[in-house]
């Protein structure tokens, strides 16, 4: 199930890397390759509002009318390989933002290199 909520203030600390982050990494990336409107997905650290650390994937994509239909194929990737009472926050990048993270880690997927 898909809750869309407004994005609090969020920096990018750096990549969320380790086994299990590989395996979903890994997992992710062969299913945005089977599409063609991501063009970078990222895992990150994140701190909310100053606050709240967590896990977020980011992703950039060149057609928005497919987001809610990515955000669930990760979504279900995720719960396939994590407890699914846990869930993954995902935000979809613009150029801006793209430039944020890119300073804290690099992409797990980009379209150009795949």
């Amino acid at each position: 199930m898909l809750h869309q909520l407004t994005p609090p203030e969020v920096t990018f600390l750096g990549e969320q890397d380790g086994p299990a982050e590989q395996r979903l990494k890994e997992a992710l990336a062969v299913l945005l390759g089977l599409g063609a409107t991501v063009s970078r997905a990222y895992l990150a650290r994140v701190r909310y509002d100053d606050k709240t650390n967590g896990v977020m994937l980011g992703l950039v994509t060149d057609d928005e009318r497919n987001s809610e239909k990515v955000a669930g194929q990760m979504g279900k990737t995720f719960a396939a390989l994590f407890n699914t009472k846990t869930h993954l926050d995902i935000m979809f990048l613009d150029n801006e933002r793209d430039a944020e993270i890119r300073k804290a880690c690099t992409p797990f997927y980009d379209r150009t290199m795949a």
